[in-house]
């Protein structure tokens, strides 16, 4: 099934009191890269929050913003530390001495240094804050998963019609090709009675003519190529896994299949049906520049 990689996700969930909602907003992109806007008692939670998008999304770049509401206020949670209170006291000592001061050191002199504060707040390793964290953002993934599979599908009916008229076009290349080669024959042997009546018939020029004008006149090779690719390209489209990284690959075999049967375009027709099958692939190539 096709994903694309647009689309915006919202999770929520709550206990306690305490509700978090997460909302997903996502665009195409070559990876999977998240940016995250998150309350400040939770910033710890960052890494973590990302690998657990990562595992989840493949690619595309997210913009994740977390919300925090508690039905109770938050107290701040204020202690000190005592060793590196000890630490701060031994160096201002030091200090004191190595100065030649006679200052002694008083509590009030310590309690001027953050060093020795650690502030946290209640709820911040709260393993309960952070279930419901994770549980808001997989909720989020998921609604997001769903409008993204949703706009993948309608991506995917597209080019699929897209590539029946690829297929269309390029049928009628084939009867084009294969209707000038009675003209271009009769070129050729229009070309070997000169020479004749010239009598200057060169044979080994004459097999280098032929085996030219078949390799000019000859698109096969190309149009089975081209039916191929796109075979796999509908194969990839129906996968479980994600294609747009395969669907940008089959579409650069295509259009090099494509030129080659235009490089051996002999006549206005096929030129013009040739343009045609690049104008439809370019525009399947933007739109699969959207797909995961």
């Amino acid at each position: 099934m096709m994903s694309s990689m647009t689309g915006f996700g919202r999770g929520e969930t709550t206990h306690n009191g305490t509700t978090i909602t997460v909302e997903i907003r996502s665009v195409n992109n070559r990876y999977c890269e998240v940016s995250l806007k998150t309350p400040a008692n939770l910033s710890m939670l960052d890494q973590e929050l990302k690998d657990f998008i990562q595992k989840r999304v493949d690619r595309g770049k997210l913009s994740v913003s977390v919300r925090v509401e508690s039905a109770k206020p938050e107290t701040p949670a204020i202690r000190f530390d005592a060793e590196a209170a000890r630490l701060l006291h031994a160096e201002l000592t030091r200090l004191n001495t190595d100065l030649g001061l006679n200052e002694p050191i008083t509590l009030n002199h310590l309690l001027r240094f953050d060093a020795i504060y650690q502030s946290r707040n209640e709820n911040a390793d709260d393993e309960g804050v952070k279930s419901l964290l994770l549980a808001a953002t997989e909720a989020a993934i998921a609604d997001l998963q769903r409008m993204r599979n949703v706009e993948g599908q309608t991506l995917q009916a597209d080019l699929a019609k897209r590539l029946d008229n690829i297929e269309a076009v390029a049928a009628e290349v084939e009867t084009l090709a294969k209707a000038r080669i009675p003209e271009a024959r009769k070129k050729l042997m229009d070309r070997v009675s000169q020479l004749v009546a010239s009598d200057t018939l060169d044979p080994n020029r004459l097999e280098l003519e032929i085996a030219l004008l078949a390799d000019k006149l000859d698109i096969t090779e190309e149009l089975v190529r081209l039916a191929s690719h796109i075979s796999y390209f509908r194969l990839a489209m129906d996968a479980p896994e994600p294609a747009g990284r395969k669907l940008n690959f089959l579409i650069q075999e295509m259009n090099r299949e494509v030129n080659t049967m235009g490089s051996k375009a002999g006549s206005a027709g096929i030129a013009h049906l040739v343009v045609n099958l690049k104008e439809t692939l370019e525009i399947i190539r933007e739109q699969i520049q959207n797909i995961e």
